[in-house]
């Protein structure tokens, strides 16, 4: 990663994080469905968390930049 970048990639992933756990967007998930036995909504925001987390751990372990 270049000089200044990794800062602001984690600040890009702050505000997809922000989007996607705000609530007009959290409606789209709830609905009467269930996948695996669980409903959508809950197993659509912990597959987002999940995959915000596994998005910052790999921003921030990436070489480069100490």
């Amino acid at each position: 990663m270049s000089e200044g970048s990794k800062p602001q990639r984690l600040f890009g992933l702050f505000a997809l994080g922000w989007l996607l756990l705000n609530v007009p967007l959290l409606t789209l998930w709830d609905r009467p469905v269930m996948l695996w036995g669980v409903p959508l909504m809950p197993l659509a925001l912990f597959a987002g968390w999940a995959g915000l987390i596994a998005l910052a751990a790999w921003v921030a372990e990436a070489p480069g930049e100490p």
